[in-house]
């Protein structure tokens, strides 16, 4: 059983801790250097409190529960405009659960999104990211474009997805 909790940074760094080495890759990329899963995690709590949602993901089963991934919405400070961002530990070993936590978060995320007065969200994953296109599809949104010259010197591509409410 999936389960949405409020933040809770314990719970939150283990993800961190157990972060998929795709998604470190591409906060490496956006970032422009190598990072510590703590400075990921300090980015994350440095921020969420700011969030129009953020929540943690976990399954409980015979253990007690197990994190696996954080989900934020943010205003962009554009009204009317939001960006979203989830994060998750190993993609294969979590598939499952990444693919229900989406359908499990979108009711909490339209209404943070209502709530908010936000009409647009965005999201951006780097493009060689294997998983991110397909998840964010799965969750609703569309592909606006690529965005090349991003990260350090101008290296990567990052593609934009947005979804309109």
């Amino acid at each position: 059983m999936i389960e949405l909790l409020p933040y809770q940074p314990d719970l939150a760094a283990a993800v961190f801790r157990d972060l998929d080495p795709w998604d470190r890759l591409e906060a490496e990329a956006v970032r422009g250097a190598p990072q510590h899963y703590l400075g990921l995690f300090g980015d994350w709590h440095a921020v969420a409190r700011q969030h129009l949602a953020t929540v943690v993901l976990a399954r409980r089963g015979p253990l007690g529960l197990r994190p696996f991934a954080v989900a934020g919405l943010a205003n962009t400070g554009t009204a009317g405009l939001a960006e979203v961002a989830f994060l998750a530990s190993d993609h294969r070993k979590h598939r499952w659960s990444i693919g229900r936590a989406a359908v499990q978060f979108r009711p909490l995320f339209l209404e943070a999104c209502q709530n908010g007065g936000i009409s647009r969200v965005e999201a951006r994953c780097w493009a060689d990211h294997p998983t991110a296109p397909a998840f964010l599809a799965h969750f609703g949104f569309s592909h606006q474009c690529d965005l090349p010259g991003t990260g350090r010197g101008g290296a990567y591509t990052f593609r934009l997805f947005a979804l309109t409410l």
